[in-house]
């Protein structure tokens, strides 16, 4: 379903223009723009996929964080974050570059909005999900930078790094989404089955993740390859 039409406040005029011009869109290396949305839960590769992906096909990344971040920085909110990041993608079309999102787009109306958008500019859409073994997830979240988005995070915790705590509370907030729980050998969490078509599907518990990329940027590449002469 559409979203009604929906104005920025000149503020978030300011970070969508800023954040545009702000990126570099390569030549893309096929036939038509293309879009490759990523599907994942929070540490579970997205943005590590995106950027290794991007370089392949020749596109840039466009970061849901990377926006929040601008917004942060402007003292407003995350509402319109959603919005800028598809008229950013509109304007890298229009320029003639592919595109990668570094989002989630597990939300039905976000995977609507964006096919319209691809079918109005004539892009090819695909939808990679990426996953990863939970407890591996769960480290990564505990153990690693958070980076900037949540590194400015406070929370009542003890913890050295508040960051890691609030990141890690989204993914719980949003784990309902990509796993089902089962009470199978004292209980597990399972995949969910999404009740739509993914491309392909990115593991990203080991460095393996890097051939099933690979594979996907030959795939696309050949099925859009630029024509000669």
């Amino acid at each position: 379903m559409a979203r009604k039409m929906e104005k920025l406040l000149p503020s978030e005029r300011l970070v969508q223009n800023r954040y545009f011009e702000g990126l570099r869109v390569p030549e893309r290396k096929t036939r038509h723009s293309v879009i490759v949305a990523a599907i994942g839960l929070v540490g579970s590769g997205k943005s590590t996929v995106a950027k290794y992906l991007a370089d392949l096909i020749g596109a840039v990344v466009i970061s849901g964080d990377e926006i929040r971040i601008l917004l942060r920085n402007e003292g407003v909110g995350y509402d319109k974050a959603r919005l800028i990041g598809e008229n950013v993608l509109r304007a890298v079309i229009t320029a003639g570059g592919s595109i990668v999102l570094d989002s989630d787009f597990v939300d039905k109306n976000k995977r609507e909005s964006l096919r319209q958008i691809a079918k109005k500019a004539g892009a090819k859409l695909y939808f990679v999900r990426t996953i990863c073994d939970f407890d591996v997830l769960s480290q990564r979240i505990r153990e690693n930078d958070p980076g900037e988005f949540f590194n400015e995070a406070e929370t009542k915790s003890a913890s050295v790094n508040h960051g890691r705590d609030v990141k890690f509370r989204e993914m719980l907030r949003r784990l309902p989404q990509h796993y089902k729980w089962q009470n199978i050998s004292g209980g597990k969490l399972a995949l969910r089955k999404f009740p739509f078509v993914t491309f392909e599907t990115v593991d990203t518990t080991t460095d393996a993740w890097k051939d099933s990329i690979n594979s996907i940027a030959v795939s696309i590449l050949h099925e859009l390859q630029k024509k000669s002469g």
